[in-house]
């Protein structure tokens, strides 16, 4: 009994002493790093509202509509107002880079126009606003920074004032135009954040045939406008950050 005892520890002494050889053998490798924590999750859907101000910029040229030539007569007047609505969109997010794509839909209240010595005038104003963008952003943890840009689409009044007859005509357009901003937000929870966005939009240049005020002219207009808005956003969260 003994010398069988004897025998396996001798066995198992044997073992050791070579496994330990084997390891001396082998190069020293370190485990692998943990996966690093991405942090705040920007992807997923989201839905929230905006508030904003907005100012911006037309300019008025009248021809004569049989020719098509100008008359001669131009203008230039500014509008301004508030703007405020909905805006939800999905983003993806991969290491830091986070993209997306958003739509938001706007009532308005934006009004300008002008008046001449004779009290013959324009009336301008813009009700409702829309538009479907592209988001690029770099994410730092919870704070984003991006860069947007998309298809704008408005409802535009012009009312064309003849004071001295006392009478007005309102010629009202669907425009598409673009726009393009800039925006800081940041997540104050996992599923709340707040931003702050910067966009100019531009309708193009169209052009209103007068009927009743000023029959056989026509006007042409181009509204451009600088915008800042607020917002809150409810983030219904979504896969994880791909790590690259």
């Amino acid at each position: 009994m003994k010398k069988i005892v004897l025998a396996l520890a001798a066995l198992a002494m044997g073992s050791i002493s070579a496994s330990a050889a084997d390891m001396a053998a082998r190069p020293y490798t370190k485990a692998p790093p943990p996966m690093a924590n991405p942090g705040y999750n920007w992807s997923g859907f989201y839905l929230g509202l905006q508030v904003g101000y907005a100012w911006g910029d037309n300019y008025t040229t009248e021809f004569v509509t049989a020719t098509g030539l100008p008359s001669g007569f131009s203008q230039g007047y500014n509008s301004d107002g508030i703007v405020g609505g909905i805006h939800g969109g999905y983003n993806w997010q991969a290491g830091q880079f986070v993209f997306g794509i958003e739509a938001d839909v706007e009532g308005a209240d934006i009004n300008g126009g002008y008046r001449l010595a004779n009290t013959n005038g324009t009336d301008y104003r813009l009700q409702f606003q829309s538009s479907v963008r592209g988001r690029l952003g770099m994410a730092f943890g919870s704070s984003l920074l991006y860069v947007t840009g998309g298809v704008a689409f408005a409802d535009i009044d012009h009312t064309y004032v003849n004071g001295g007859l006392g009478i007005s005509e309102t010629v009202g357009r669907d425009r598409t135009g673009y726009t393009v901003g800039a925006g800081l937000e940041h997540g104050f929870t996992p599923n709340l954040s707040a931003r702050l966005e910067y966009r100019y939009t531009d309708f193009g240049t169209f052009t209103n045939t007068s009927l009743v005020a000023f029959p056989g002219f026509s006007y042409e207009d181009h509204p451009t406008y600088h915008t800042v808005r607020g917002g809150l956003t409810y983030r219904f969260g979504g896969p994880g950050v791909a790590q690259y």
